[in-house]
């Protein structure tokens, strides 16, 4: 190979390295910037328990998290509480969060990182500020596009900018601050495992009842009942999805009971009654395309569920759940819909 063509194979390698880097608003004059490698939030980690608000604004809405005598709840689901470790975790990612590499000046650029301003339209970018209880700021940041694989860290990255400065950088450190209430609060609301149900009934406004049975507490074998001529169960594995929906029940969000409104001309009622004698009733409601569900429960007598029942109705008196779509449909699930011609 001539000389002539490495320094041609040379010179074209190192347009390429600048093009990658213009394409990903990598700025080589400021890769010297003194921030590199230092922490973005230098004070955070000895303020850590000063932290009474995290607030985290985004697409699917604000949520602000606030913690008082040491228990987080979050404020937009009338505060019932968060998961103490993902709101912990959630402080101490933001007060390791380190300068990595300094990015793009230009506003042109920040689309790219998702970076635009969080109220510019068709930004998706996500702001997030953390306050003490006087209100005083100790971090905000705007946040972007995540970076799974970044070299030298175990964590990955995230790029982001500051207030009042015009710089991207991409930070090393892990972040996942969710615009889901879901993936904040704590998720079980109830649990019943599936084998010890014995019957399932759900009752909607004007329409047949479905009435789910199993008559072996041994066996996972459930049958809907009355089940006309020349037509079969369309799907054989739905009643058992809907006799045992009460395992490990999980929310997506909660409001405070009277927040939402269940009438009852749209409100349908679902009981579970398991073989040792508990009884759990389900009442739930669709607004907006969204399914809201109030818990109750029982123990018949004579039987030795009545603890658990007390600890159910404890654990969800005075809250509305929204639970996720298939919950909600399996909840609310119409006799002829789980019917098809057949023998």
């Amino acid at each position: 190979m001539s000389v002539r063509t490495i320094l041609t194979l040379a010179v074209l390698a190192a347009v390429a390295v600048v093009a990658v880097a213009i394409a990903l608003g990598t700025d080589q004059s400021a890769d010297q910037d003194p921030r590199i490698g230092t922490l973005v939030f230098p004070d955070l980690n000895d303020r850590a328990n000063d932290v009474a608000t995290l607030k985290v604004e985004s697409g699917h809405g604000t949520l602000t998290l606030q913690r008082a005598d040491g228990a987080w709840t979050l404020k937009e689901s009338d505060g019932y509480p968060v998961v103490p470790v993902k709101a912990n975790g959630s402080v101490l990612d933001l007060a390791t969060l380190r300068f990595h590499e300094p990015k793009t000046e230009r506003p042109e650029k920040y689309a790219k990182l998702n970076l635009l301003d969080f109220d510019a339209p068709g930004s998706g970018s996500t702001r997030v500020t953390v306050q003490d209880s006087a209100g005083a700021m100790l971090a905000e940041l705007l946040l972007g596009n995540s970076k799974f694989n970044l070299p030298g860290t175990k964590t990955g990255g995230i790029y982001l900018r500051l207030p009042g400065e015009q710089r991207a950088w991409l930070a090393a450190g892990g972040l996942n601050l969710s615009g889901l209430p879901g993936d904040w609060l704590e998720p079980t609301v109830l649990h019943v495992a599936g084998a010890r149900i014995k019957r399932t009934e759900i009752r909607r406004p004007q329409a047949p009842p479905v009435v789910i049975t199993k008559r072996n507490p041994k066996t996972l074998v459930y049958t809907l009942d009355g089940v006309p001529a020349g037509y079969k169960v369309r799907y054989d594995e739905e009643p058992k999805l809907i006799a045992t929906n009460l395992e490990a029940f999980e929310l997506e969000d909660a409001r405070r009971r009277g927040a939402i409104e269940f009438d009852p001309a749209r409100t349908t009622r679902t009981l579970f009654e398991t073989f040792d004698g508990l009884q759990v009733v389900a009442e739930t409601t669709a607004i907006d395309g969204k399914y809201w569900t109030r818990f109750s429960a029982s123990a018949s007598a004579g039987s030795q569920a009545g603890g658990e029942a007390d600890a159910i109705n404890e654990a969800t008196k005075g809250w509305v759940f929204r639970v996720a779509d298939y919950r909600g449909e399996r909840l609310t699930k119409r006799f002829e819909e789980m019917l098809a011609p057949g023998n």
